[in-house]
């Protein structure tokens, strides 16, 4: 059971000695770590909508941001931002990875129990409330967003997408603002 506590400590001290020159070998070594101990944590790291999210945000910022000195198939890029932007990525991965095993193996009760320890008490009752209200605001969220894709778009994209998260922030807030105990 202690390797379900340590394993995520030790993949979160990983990140801390990523760089550049060593960033493939401790994401090999922390990704073989995480597969010993736990190879159903994994599973979440290789879905395809998680994959081009991540693939999109690591191969797309080059594209844009810094200066364009390489390219590849004529498409100029920034080797350094894409050097940068493979480590975050990296990092993310194993930052995941650690709370997937975490989460997954230690019960709320645990959590309260260590969470007392350092002072913070009441953490069970956080987390029930919290459980509690989690379908209410996705239901708000994926009422809102069904609004937002069924609405006329006479303003232009950002003023559109701006116009929903205003309407998605207020509501949440009201809905927080009825639902907070006197």
């Amino acid at each position: 059971m202690k390797r379900y506590r340590i394993t995520p400590l030790i993949l979160l001290l990983s990140i801390v000695f990523i760089n550049k020159r060593n960033m493939f070998l401790l994401f090999s070594v922390a990704m073989i770590l995480s597969a010993v101990v736990d190879l159903q944590a994994l599973r979440t790291l290789f879905r395809r909508k998680f994959l081009l999210f991540l693939g999109i945000l690591v191969f797309g910022v080059p594209l844009f941001i810094g200066q364009r000195e390489s390219a590849f198939l004529g498409i100029p890029y920034s080797h350094d931002i894409l050097l940068m932007s493979i480590n975050m990525g990296l990092r993310s991965l194993i930052i995941l990875t650690a709370i997937k095993i975490f989460t997954g193996h230690v019960s709320v009760d645990q959590m309260s129990e260590w969470l007392k320890k350092i002072r913070l008490k009441n953490f069970s009752e956080v987390f029930a409330t919290a459980m509690h209200l989690l379908p209410t605001v996705k239901e708000i969220s994926l009422r809102t967003f069904d609004e937002f894709r069924n609405s006329p778009k006479r303003l232009n994209l950002f003023a559109h997408v701006f116009n929903w998260t205003a309407k998605l922030i207020a509501r949440l807030l009201f809905f927080a603002e009825d639902s907070v105990p006197e």
